[in-house]
């Protein structure tokens, strides 16, 4: 290796790299946790999560928990919240839901009167600690309310049965504000916008015309385009869209925790009008909501307005339950995590890419280990939630991270094979110009940096520790990564490298912030999106579809109360910040001013897609601002 290179060629002998025995012996796989996912056998003390995480849950869950009792005692937000939170607590500690704890539940009750609607952030702090304490030392589960005698009280006197009017959700929200898409979801053009700009903007494909299983012709095209447009030359020229929900077909429905659910697997056809025209943002034109036309009519904004307004339900559902289990748990959670064991095994702690990607891997072990098995298990969140079963939504999973090519997952690759690279063909699409803003800031500091270390290709061959970690990560006995590396799977140029870790820094950070933190601001009000269907597609076959037939579809009160309070949780909790690293973390100081430089880098993206929100309905997820350094929630 050059000897201009710092850092690498004295890591043989260092006592670092003896560290790596118990590395293995500490980070284990187990394949059956979720099985045929690597994941870590048993969660290393080092890899809980840090106090300040738990406190900054803490704040979010205190918000919920308020908020819960409040809906469920009957209180519309009067002065008497307090007395409404400080009777449920002294009921729960009578009733053993809480074990009595004086020294922790006699300062909770002691300060509650305190605070609640003119509490000073003092309190309100010293409350969010005493919630976290109480928390743990009873231990109820971060993610889901596991203690059953806890959660029959916490939801007693909840409001139950399907709703009369989508406007019925808003009694759940007492203390927390009605996200602002609530007011206009129904509309047309904020449908065909979440496909570019939503909770899962990953699923459009560019197409040049369409299959025998889903029947648009070109009247349909032209009702909603214009006669002077047609299907064919929208296909030719680059301006037909479609979201395919295939991977959904066959799901067997949930029933848990009663009632019967469906999952639907529809394809959306969306189009970009012609060059020439003023507006060219995306366009719903058509929508089947099964993969079968013989078993599913074709929906069109001309059908009749709740038969429409079904169908675009349909589609949210889908995407929600595509998002939970592929897009999000997938394909940034599972997909990453191998990393992390792998990271942990073949590098020394002291390595130059070690370095660079810990600080990316805070919390993603931990939050994963608890999801695996808290969320996504038997009678948890998403079993309650989403529309198939537990195990159906776990091969989603699976599916969807075995389907996942490393190199295909590149993003300027991406968006080449999905064709919505060019913008002039799709020229309203903020994911991905905001997505490309970020993985181009974080590509020229992973050059930057990995070039005080590899000067040239041969540098890249000749590191046996990264050839190592390379090897792992793909093998069956390792990371089980498909489509991994260059040549017979090695790291055999520094542009590969460079790629290859842009990639799993831009996963672990902007993907994820792009996928997580909808869930609070559009996926939390079910209104919108329902995690589940509760009515079957067929009803789309009635001569007439009727408003209640719609509303059937929505989950009952209970079920979004539950929604509300999870993915409110999910999507609120911010812990660190691309670009901050901990202070002197990195060995060699000729890191300092390129750290600097992507710091001023990512600033100067955040205003960027602050001054593109000026021109577009805003998109937000993907400011620097709001991206966390790595998955831990």
């Amino acid at each position: 290796m050059s000897q201009s290179a710092p850092g690498i060629n004295n890591l043989t002998n260092s006592p670092a790299s003896h560290n790596l025995e118990a590395g293995r012996q500490e980070y284990k796989y187990n394949y059956t946790l979720i099985p045929a996912v690597a994941m870590v056998d048993e969660l290393p003390l080092k890899e809980e999560f840090p106090e300040d995480w738990l406190f900054l849950l803490a704040q979010q869950l205190r918000t919920i928990f308020i908020n819960t009792i409040i809906t469920n005692r009957g209180n519309t937000g009067s002065p008497s919240v307090r007395d409404d939170v400080t009777r449920f607590l002294l009921e729960a500690l009578i009733k053993g839901a809480i074990p009595f704890q004086i020294n922790v539940i006699a300062k909770l009750l002691q300060i509650i009167p305190q605070l609640l609607l003119k509490g000073t952030p003092h309190n309100i702090r010293e409350l969010d600690q005493l919630i976290f304490s109480a928390l743990r030392k009873i231990g109820l589960s971060i993610l889901d309310d596991s203690s059953e005698r806890f959660k029959a009280l916490m939801y007693e006197g909840q409001p139950k049965g399907h709703v009369e009017s989508l406007k019925n959700y808003e009694i759940l929200l007492p203390q927390i504000k009605l996200p602002a898409i609530a007011n206009s979801f129904q509309e047309d053009d904020v449908f065909a916008y979440m496909q570019v700009a939503g909770y899962n903007p990953l699923m459009i494909q560019r197409v040049t015309s369409l299959e025998a299983r889903f029947p648009v012709s070109n009247e349909h095209y032209q009702a909603v385009m214009g006669s002077d447009d047609s299907l064919a030359a929208a296909g030719e020229e680059g301006r037909l869209y479609l979201a395919d929900y295939g991977i959904l077909d066959g799901a067997i429905n949930g029933t848990y925790p009663q009632e019967q659910k469906y999952l639907y697997a529809p394809l959306a056809l969306f189009a970009v009008s012609k060059p020439d025209q003023p507006n060219r943002m995306l366009r719903a034109i058509a929508i089947q909501c099964g993969q079968n036309p013989a078993q599913n009519p074709l929906i069109t904004p001309n059908s009749s307005k709740y038969a429409w307004l079904f169908a675009k339900t349909v589609v949210h559902i889908a995407d929600a339950n595509f998002h939970e289990a592929v897009s999000h748990l997938g394909r940034t959670h599972l997909f990453v995590g191998r990393f992390v064991i792998t990271t942990h095994r073949q590098l020394p702690p002291n390595h130059p890419l070690s370095l660079l990607l810990l600080p990316h891997f805070v919390g993603t072990l931990a939050i994963n280990d608890a999801a695996q098995r808290i969320l996504i298990a038997p009678k948890g969140g998403v079993d309650n939630l989403l529309g198939s079963t537990i195990d159906n939504s776990r091969v989603f999973a699976v599916r969807g991270l075995q389907s996942y090519g490393f190199n295909q997952a590149i993003l300027p690759t991406q968006f080449q094979l999905r064709g919505v690279d060019d913008t002039n063909l799709l020229p309203v699409y903020p994911y991905r110009d905001d997505a490309l803003l970020v993985w181009n800031g974080i590509h020229e500091w992973v050059e930057d940096y990995l070039s005080l270390y590899y000067k040239t290709d041969a540098d890249v061959q000749k590191d046996t520790y990264l050839q190592a970690w390379a090897a792992e990560a793909q093998s069956y006995d390792g990371g089980r990564v498909p489509n991994f590396g260059e040549e017979n799977g090695a790291i055999k140029t520094r542009a590969y490298l460079i790629d290859a870790i842009t990639l799993i820094i831009f996963t672990a950070s902007a993907q994820h912030a792009a996928l997580n933190f909808p869930q609070k601001d559009l996926m939390s009000y079910p209104g919108m999106v329902p995690m589940a269907g509760y009515a079957p597609a067929s009803t789309l076959l009635k001569q007439e579809v009727t408003e209640l037939d719609y509303l059937k579809l929505f989950p009952p009160l209970e079920q979004a109360q539950r929604q509300l309070n999870l993915l409110y949780l999910l999507g609120s909790t911010y812990y660190n910040k691309l670009g901050e690293y901990p202070q002197n973390h990195f060995i060699e100081p000729e890191v300092q001013p390129l750290l600097q430089k992507f710091q001023q880098n990512l600033k100067q993206i955040e205003e960027t897609i602050n001054q593109r929100n000026l021109n577009r309905p805003a998109y937000t997820f993907l400011l620097p601002s709001k991206i966390p350094q790595s998955i831990n929630i």
